[in-house]
């Protein structure tokens, strides 16, 4: 974490075939966010991305799968008085029978499609960038 309120991390937006978008929730959390992690020190957000990928889900994926979209800042939904900076990946799409493997903090998978993207609960960064993104 970054001594000025900021946690860096990197995530994916991945949709597949169905044109669901994948999601996941950390145990103890009530909200789905994008699958992804905190950048340690001296890390490209890249190499964050696809070491989180595959320790939480067991995607692997390499660099040339992912493209790099934009950094934004949104308040964290897990860590009270907090802002995540994300640098935002796209990542090429899967089959829904390849990923569903939480690992790690991950306790669910979801794959959401765009009709539940009202009345799921979904973190903010998901919300403000993934969606118009995806929907769009």
């Amino acid at each position: 974490m970054e001594p000025n309120g900021f946690i860096k991390i990197a995530v994916a937006i991945i949709i597949n075939k169905k044109n669901e978008l994948l999601t996941v929730r950390k145990f103890g959390s009530t909200y789905y966010q994008l699958p992804g992690g905190k950048i340690e020190s001296n890390e490209r957000p890249v190499d964050t991305l696809i070491r989180e990928l595959e320790e939480e889900l067991g995607i692997i994926l390499k660099e040339e799968q992912c493209s790099f979209l934009t950094v934004h800042e949104a308040q964290a939904v897990n860590e009270k008085g907090k802002t995540v900076r994300g640098f935002v990946f796209k990542c090429e799409s899967l089959d829904t029978d390849i990923v569903g493997v939480a690992q790690a903090e991950i306790e669910e998978v979801r794959w959401v499609t765009p009709e539940e993207t009202s009345t799921v609960n979904l973190a903010n960064l998901l919300k403000q960038i993934a969606i118009p993104i995806w929907i769009s």
